[in-house]
């Protein structure tokens, strides 16, 4: 089977939501991460997610998904197929074909994935019930064909002047055509969702901290990392996480003081300025400690469905 990537869209504004869409509760956990969990199921890789609005919030929300980010820095006068040409430069080189799907489509059943990576052809494109749906499929060659479009209509157009045919693969999958532009869009499609028998209304929630003599790690110290890693600096972090300097040295103190080494790398002031950075040791204690929740989740979930979850 040939190497299969995607480029997830979610550049736009969410004006018509009134509210940022790829953070909207869905399923199990947020649109975007139910949509990029479920692509990652199905070995879909590598994946970029193409940003724009509330960037730096998205990524960071993905940040333990392994995904490549690329920011649409136009996103508020570009239109999408804009978008899914920086998707393609990301990823042009890693895969032989890819998937588009727009961020507010995230519906898509996982059997409509794997029908899809079935067929070989140039352009793939999903139906059902005679209504064309996401996500879209392209062959890199075909993609660097449809690339130097200019014309009106975007992707639609780019593939309508090419010439190159397009295989419909019929789906049975009302999902491929439910977006999400308003708020009433999205709760008719959360009911709907739930009423198919996908998505639970309640599910357990797991906290792991991490103890020796006292408590030395939990969530708030590793946001406290996150932050660190992200802005560069320990003030900042603090800032962003609304605690105080001193509480964030505290953290940073007594976690270091229990696992005996330190996570942080403090630089001074000069020439570049001073700031803070996680070392080797704090970037691994921050992947693993997500991969400890990810897996204690994933079983307090299968247990949870076990002995309350069909009962609610």
């Amino acid at each position: 089977m040939k190497t299969t990537g995607a480029i997830v869209l979610a550049a736009g504004l969410s004006s018509r939501m009134g509210a940022f869409k790829p953070m909207l509760p869905f399923g199990n956990s947020t649109v975007a991460l139910h949509l990029i969990s479920m692509l990652k199921e199905q070995k879909v890789d590598p994946i970029v997610v193409v940003t724009g609005f509330r960037a730096d919030e998205l990524q960071q929300h993905l940040f333990f998904t392994g995904d490549r980010f690329k920011k649409n820095e136009r996103y508020e006068t570009t239109q999408m197929f804009d978008s899914i040409k920086i998707g393609i430069d990301a990823i042009k080189n890693d895969c032989e074909r890819f998937m588009i799907l727009p961020i507010d489509v995230p519906a898509i059943m996982p059997d409509t994935i794997r029908q899809m990576l079935r067929i070989d052809a140039p352009i793939v494109r999903t139906v059902c019930e005679g209504r064309c749906g996401h996500p879209i499929m392209l062959s890199m060659e075909t993609a660097r064909k449809l690339y130097d479009y200019e014309g009106p209509m975007g992707l639609r157009g780019a593939i309508r002047n090419s010439g190159i045919p397009v295989t419909h693969i019929e789906v049975d999958d009302e999902g491929i055509c439910r977006d999400m532009d308003t708020r009433a869009q999205y709760e008719k499609l959360l009911k709907w969702n739930y009423m198919r028998g996908q998505g639970l209304p309640t599910r357990p929630i797991v906290t792991i901290s991490l103890e020796g003599k006292e408590v030395f790690f939990g969530p708030e110290t590793q946001k406290l990392l996150i932050e660190i890693a992200n802005t560069g600096s320990k003030q900042d972090a603090c800032t962003k996480l609304g605690i105080s300097y001193s509480k964030g040295s505290k953290l940073l103190k007594d976690l270091e003081k229990q696992i005996g080494y330190p996570v942080v790398e403090r630089r001074s002031g000069g020439i570049g300025g001073g700031g803070s950075s996680l070392n080797e040791a704090g970037k691994n204690l921050v992947e693993n400690y997500q991969k400890l929740i990810v897996d204690v989740q994933d079983y307090a979930e299968m247990k949870y469905q076990e002995y309350i979850g069909q009962n609610l």
